[in-house]
């Protein structure tokens, strides 16, 4: 059976796979979920002593919820690279993968979790008996949740392929619900730098799908998926990862950043995702403002009539909202001013350039006027130049981004903006 099949049926047991090479921790693991149960349906616990016992025993058991997985066997990087052909040769991104290790140095937590796409880590000599069954019921609900999602997406995206030309948006949504997002996706950070000061204030996450089409950014990601289970999948990826990266970049800098990311806002309109956020959010527990999501003027414009609770319901939590893509479309005033964002990010078109063009000028003034009227942050996307730059600022614009002020780069490499104080390169 391949992962890609349905869920087993509610009578098969659920199959629990052991990689160690201490055979201690084999017998004891075992005593332990011997008599553990999830949703009426025992486990059938699996054993292997090493990676390559592993790699055998997950070619004959595609069905495989939860791999508890020791990273020092019969080499020092046995584990993660257990997990590399989980991942990327089985292409298997619904099994749940926990690390146990009894050698931290060898694979420290903060490395593991940002190469590897695992879904725990853990210290052996921190897994007590009632923490043992605590990973193991969070992770047979995670498995079985992703499971049923993928069977559902699946029929529903079959159902909604009529032939003809929407044949090729039902092919692009099969494919990106079957893609892996940890090898799939190629993620880029591009700082937001306040053009007062000339500091980063914050970093706005950058996802590009790698398809048979080529990279594709969000935007095109939200017009293939509908509103529904498969953006919700992706929305809350994108999610964990921007938790993630304000934890960490707030620990470099001493002081919270802000990390904006798209197509979570632009999928509140499912309730469930609107739910599932909230969870993610709450349990994050980042300080106000850490995070920021992105909201498309389409959104905006004629969006899910709750749109507004959506809004007053993050807030609550510390979440702000951004309005991107500002002058791209015909916006109201009168419904601007009803669901006010927290900050605007003025459209590239209005902003490259500027410095030369009169008309543009007189355009990008007016909506920085707007912006100050209403108390929202402005800010200049796509600056080219460092006359643009020097515009922008003249005319009180709150923050800025383009390579001229601080170059996108790879998420693991933005300390180097944030340490000491450092200033963009502006």
């Amino acid at each position: 059976m391949s992962h890609d099949s349905p869920p087993a049926p509610d009578t098969a047991r659920w199959k629990v796979l052991l990689v160690d090479d201490e055979p201690a921790v084999h017998e004891v693991s075992r005593l332990i979920l011997a008599d553990l149960a999830f949703e009426g349906r025992e486990l059938e616990v699996l054993s292997a002593g090493s990676a390559a016992q592993a790699r055998e025993l997950m070619s004959h058991h595609a069905d495989v919820a939860l791999v508890l997985l020791d990273v020092v066997m019969e080499t020092d990087d046995a584990g993660v690279a257990l997990v590399q052909y989980i991942r990327g040769q089985l292409r298997n991104s619904d099994v749940q993968i926990v690390l146990r290790t009894g050698q931290p140095g060898m694979a420290p937590e903060r490395e593991v979790v940002l190469r590897y796409e695992i879904n725990g880590y853990c210290l052996k000599t921190d897994v007590t008996s009632q923490r043992l069954h605590s990973i193991v019921v969070s992770a047979l609900r995670a498995y079985r949740y992703t499971r049923s999602l993928r069977a559902m997406l699946e029929r529903d995206l079959k159902r909604a392929a009529p032939p003809g030309p929407d044949t090729a948006r039902s092919a692009l949504a099969l494919e990106l619900v079957h893609m892996h997002n940890a090898d799939s996706v190629l993620m880029q950070a591009q700082p937001e730098v306040a053009l007062a000061s000339n500091q980063v204030s914050g970093i706005e996450l950058v996802p590009q799908w790698k398809t048979s089409l080529g990279l594709l950014p969000a935007e095109r990601v939200r017009d293939a998926l509908p509103v529904g289970p498969a953006r919700r999948r992706i929305a809350l990826w994108l999610l964990s990862q921007a938790c993630f990266w304000a934890r960490s970049w707030r620990a470099t800098r001493g002081a919270p950043v802000t990390v904006s990311i798209p197509l979570v806002a632009d999928s509140l309109g499912d309730c469930g995702t609107l739910e599932a956020v909230l969870d993610v959010v709450r349990d994050a527990a980042l300080p106000r403002g850490a995070l920021d999501l992105l909201v498309g003027e389409a959104t905006w414009l004629g969006g899910h009539p709750d749109l507004r609770g959506a809004a007053a319901a993050l807030r609550e939590l510390g979440v702000t909202l951004t309005l991107v893509d500002f002058g791209a479309q015909t916006i109201s005033l009168q419904r601007l001013n009803q669901l006010v964002p927290d900050r605007l990010k003025i459209h590239r078109l209005f902003v490259r350039g500027v410095s030369g063009n009169p008309e543009q000028m007189a355009i990008a003034r007016s909506l920085i006027a707007l912006a100050q009227t209403l108390s929202i942050q402005a800010i200049a996307d796509g600056v080219s130049s460092d006359s643009d730059a020097q515009f922008f600022k003249w005319e009180g614009c709150d923050l800025g981004q383009g390579d001229t002020l601080a170059p996108a780069c790879a998420p693991a490499d933005v300390a180097a903006f944030l340490q000491d104080g450092r200033k963009a390169a502006h």
